[in-house]
């Protein structure tokens, strides 16, 4: 059974289009622009948690990385205090047919920049967290290495945002 969750985790990777699995279009770049930075929220479900993998364990890494590409970091009282109210949301899932016993694990890293929007057709619509921004990856690990091969994806993941954060900053979508 694991082979056969570990085969279908493969082929979703494999046959999922890259628009299903990013949205970093010129518009969702442009939603981007003027944020100042983004707080980050950083979750891993329960199935993570008993292999190992702790949102906590990531939080300085990633921080440290949108610090390098120039992407600011909020507090959370920096973010309440934006109009925006920008959030990078880091989702960590873990699956196991077997809890782990067969020793894989499927697993999937999602960033989505979320942010308040207001409706064009009724402004008095407003939305506290609608989508601008996301990308997504899943793989397969083994149990003795899933907590290094989910922080490789996640930071390639905050690598591609970063670089759009970076195309609608410095000039290069607009």
């Amino acid at each position: 059974m694991a082979r056969w969750l570990c085969a279908v985790a493969l082929a979703a990777v494999i046959a999922a289009p890259s628009e299903a699995r990013a949205q970093d279009t010129e518009w969702n770049r442009y939603t981007l622009e003027d944020l100042g930075g983004v707080y980050i929220r950083l979750e891993a479900d329960e199935a993570c948690e008993a292999a190992g993998v702790t949102a906590s364990s990531y939080e300085a890494d990633v921080s440290l990385r949108l610090i390098e590409h120039d992407v600011g970091v909020l507090t959370l009282e920096e973010m309440l205090e934006h109009p925006a109210l920008p959030e990078l949301r880091i989702s960590l899932a873990c699956a196991s047919s077997d809890n782990g016993a067969s020793g894989a694990l499927a697993y999937s890293v999602g960033l989505r920049v979320q942010q308040a929007a207001q409706m064009l057709r009724d402004t008095q619509i407003t939305l506290p967290e609608a989508v601008t921004w996301y990308s997504t990856e899943v793989g397969v690990s083994s149990t003795g290495s899933i907590v290094d091969d989910i922080g490789a994806t996640l930071m390639t993941l905050i690598d591609q945002f970063a670089a759009a954060w970076s195309a609608i900053h410095e000039g290069g979508s607009r």
